[in-house]
């Protein structure tokens, strides 16, 4: 995501990956303290999530912003703070692991939970699109043999779109589609 455009209109389809790929969301505290952060930036900046689902090494989520808010800004609301908790933890709990995390910066040190950069963002609009996106997403833990079916990954909105139950962090639905 070298270059953001937000053009009115458009939802954002953001891919972030943690470090190396790895595995780090180990189990449910991972998970649970992510999505509380989404809704902790949620509520500062105001954007529609219209679909996520969060696996053990990458993050993908649907979502439109407000039109005064940058999409950095937002990931920077849900990356940093869930990082330095999710690294106290690894530390902690997971020695071995939390080794694989450190990187060099000049003469600094650090250890790092997301791969570097921001990730991936694609812009998306039309309702073909959107629906396509939304399918995408829910369909990973499918297609990563996670689960046999979206709606059984609890860490995704996919339950919300399929089941109509509802969303943990409140997922929302495009406000033309409402009709």
């Amino acid at each position: 995501m070298s270059h953001i455009v937000h053009e009115e209109g458009h939802a954002h389809f953001l891919t972030f990956n943690c470090h190396k790929k790895l595995w780090l969301f180990k189990g449910e505290p991972f998970y649970s303290m992510f999505l509380k952060q989404v809704r902790r930036a949620r509520e500062q900046h105001k954007f529609h999530l219209y679909a996520y689902v969060v696996m053990p090494n990458h993050v993908h989520m649907l979502l439109y912003p407000n039109g005064t808010v940058e999409i950095s800004s937002i990931l920077r609301t849900i990356k940093r703070p869930f990082a330095y908790h999710a690294l106290k933890i690894l530390s902690e709990r997971y020695p071995e692991l939390f080794a694989k995390l450190r990187v060099q910066h000049g003469k600094r040190i650090m250890n790092r939970f997301w791969q570097a950069g921001v990730g991936f963002d694609r812009n998306v609009f039309g309702d073909d699109i959107l629906i396509k996106a939304i399918e995408y997403i829910h369909n990973n833990p499918v297609r990563n043999k996670l689960v046999e079916f979206p709606e059984a990954w609890k860490w995704s909105s996919a339950k919300f779109w399929i089941m109509d139950k509802p969303d943990p962090i409140g997922v929302d639905i495009p406000e033309h589609w409402r009709a």
